[in-house]
């Protein structure tokens, strides 16, 4: 699939308890954790930009800077399930062909990898893999939004991704912080390169 045929989402409205703050504004290498997947995304050539977020979320304005179109997601108790119903929504009222959905605490994400599951995506969901489980970023071609409608809760699409196709990332890419402890480690982590794709 061409990158033009694919739309980005960044879900990015979690409420972060185990983090005790404002997760995704904590900074990272200098920047805001939540914005270093963003940019790599916004690199990225793609139908459309989204970021689902909180009302009034610090971040909100740093995405819209970056030139996504910000989706409020004012229900955030929904969980993960939620955002995604958003996504779909806004994604809806474009041509793309694909929607691609990414989360905002995974900041290690690379272009490369990407590109690879965007290239390989075929009508089939396709989803990244760490070696253990099918996770995100996913692809979900428009054939399959009718399903991400159906998720409820935090397990957002774990059972759609379950059976899919999968495409190893970089080693310690997709890497999530959930705590200041994740936070600190992943400073003192170097990420591999898996020479799969």
């Amino acid at each position: 699939m061409e990158a033009k045929q694919v739309a980005i989402a960044v879900l990015a409205a979690g409420n972060a308890r185990r983090f005790g703050s404002d997760k995704l504004m904590a900074d990272l290498d200098g920047a805001p954790l939540g914005l270093r997947a963003a940019r790599t995304l916004a690199s990225m050539d793609a139908a459309a930009h989204f970021a689902v977020c909180q009302p009034k979320a610090v971040i909100s304005s740093l995405y819209a800077g970056a030139g996504y179109a910000v989706v409020e997601n004012s229900n955030v108790n929904l969980g993960l399930s939620g955002s995604l119903h958003l996504a779909v929504a806004a994604v809806a009222k474009t041509q793309a062909h694909a929607l691609l959905i990414a989360l905002a605490d995974m900041p290690f994400i690379m272009a490369a990898h990407i590109d690879a599951l965007i290239q390989a995506c075929d009508g089939d969901i396709l989803a990244s893999s760490d070696g253990n489980q099918p996770m995100p970023p996913a692809i979900f071609p428009r054939s399959s939004w009718p399903f991400l409608l159906e998720t409820k809760g935090d397990a957002g699409a774990r059972q759609i991704l379950a059976p899919a196709r999968t495409i190893a990332a970089p080693i310690g890419s997709l890497r999530d912080i959930d705590t200041p402890d994740d936070l600190a480690a992943s400073k003192s982590l170097p990420l591999g390169i898996d020479l799969s794709i």
